[in-house]
């Protein structure tokens, strides 16, 4: 490593040390960089700004067509990507933030523009943190009202669903 700076990567979280490079930032912090297909270019790119050897922020190219979907950041500084923001179609707007609240390695709160119009549409929460969603909320009109479903005794099945827009339940009487 340089100047005594190391650091272990695991950017494809399958529990070995990845093969990395570093390079200073310029600004007292380090770059490490993952090949992770060998194909000669980057897709793993993390940003160690206060050089503790824990990556501070990070992209990645999940799909290895030369564009870095998803950004993640440690957003309590303890080494764990906790936060992630990810553009799914590529059109420079996020449509999908995941935050691991109790940093299990599962996102338990998930907020995502499924039609990608800029306005987020669907919410999925793992309540419990169990690894398990338990309540799924949209608005697929975008109108402000969300349906849910809800599993309120964590069992596994949704038993609870709440209609809050009138137009999108199929029981009422229009």
């Amino acid at each position: 490593m340089i100047d005594g700076y190391d650091t272990n990567v695991d950017a494809d979280g399958d529990g070995t040390w990845d093969a990395h490079t570093v390079e200073a930032d310029g600004h007292g912090g380090y770059i490490v960089s993952v090949d992770q297909n060998h194909d000669g270019t980057a897709d793993f790119v993390g940003h160690d700004a206060d050089a503790d050897g824990l990556i501070d922020s990070a992209e990645y190219d999940n799909d290895f067509d030369g564009r870095f979907e998803t950004h993640t950041t440690d957003s309590n500084d303890n080494g764990w990507q906790d936060r992630e923001f990810v553009d799914r179609n590529a059109d420079g707007s996020v449509d999908v933030v995941g935050t691991d609240t109790n940093e299990d390695g599962t996102f338990d709160e998930i907020v995502a523009d499924d039609n990608f119009d800029g306005t987020a549409d669907t919410i999925l929460v793992d309540r419990d943190d169990d690894g398990n969603i338990d309540m799924i909320a949209r608005d697929s009109d975008e109108d402000g009202l969300w349906n849910t479903a809800t599993d309120t005794d964590f069992d596994g099945a949704f038993d609870t669903v709440h209609y809050d827009d009138p137009g999108q339940n199929p029981y009422s009487a229009i």
